[in-house]
């Protein structure tokens, strides 16, 4: 596999993330260090949460976890201490049990391969999609972090799509926020997908055509 020119190799990569170019974040507290690189931007769970109304970080689900500290922690990399040590795509929690369900995985199998040895559990954006359809509760929220934003099938909803960068240089990244409209105990329905109904937005201004804004869950 073709060698990535980002990630901990780079010249100015130290690994403890980049600072993010929209708001005014705040200190990470919800992460630690990543030296094999990747990680979420400096300051993103903390508005992420904000978006979308986390009130107890503990309860969140994080399904590609990599360095996060806080909430429930799903990853492949037992070295990582995750709460549960497993593929993402196939999680032993039952059906509709969590209210806010996020994930930051690597972004291509070379990626997943070249940085954290893990190539042949590379899970492609809807397969998390569909896993996390799975163990959503109605009402509540998945966020991905991806450079590309997954075609959705009911029950799950497209909320909005925020681009998100990290600096001049630095590839812009979408974070697809999705809702589950219904209590579903089967396979979801084909349904309207985010590129058939043309729901795609690049900041929180626009609100036509998406959901409501989220309400404080806990």
């Amino acid at each position: 596999m073709a060698k990535h020119w980002f990630g901990a190799s780079g010249k100015s990569s130290k690994g403890k993330g980049h600072p993010i170019m929209y708001g005014k974040p705040k200190p990470a507290t919800h992460f630690q260090d990543f030296p094999d690189g990747g990680g979420y931007p400096i300051g993103f769970p903390e508005w992420a949460f904000g978006v979308m109304g986390v009130t107890d970080p503990e309860k969140v689900l994080h399904l590609c976890s990599g360095s996060m500290l806080t909430g429930v922690r799903v990853d492949i990399r037992p070295e990582m201490n995750p709460t549960v040590c497993c593929d993402v795509r196939h999680t032993p929690f039952p059906d509709e049990s969590f209210d806010f369900i996020m994930s930051d995985p690597p972004y291509a199998e070379s990626y997943a391969e070249n940085l954290y040895g893990t190539g042949q559990h590379y899970p492609k954006p809807g397969e998390i999609l569909k896993e996390a359809t799975r163990i959503l509760r109605p009402g509540g929220y998945f966020g991905l972090l991806h450079f590309i934003v997954p075609m959705n099938r009911k029950p799950m909803k497209m909320v909005q799509v925020y681009g998100i960068t990290t600096g001049a240089g630095y590839a812009i990244r979408a974070w697809s926020l999705f809702t589950k409209t219904h209590l579903t105990k089967h396979a979801p329905d084909a349904g309207d997908s985010a590129a058939s109904s043309g729901i795609v937005h690049a900041s929180a201004e626009s609100t036509s055509q998406t959901e409501s804004a989220p309400t404080q869950r806990g």
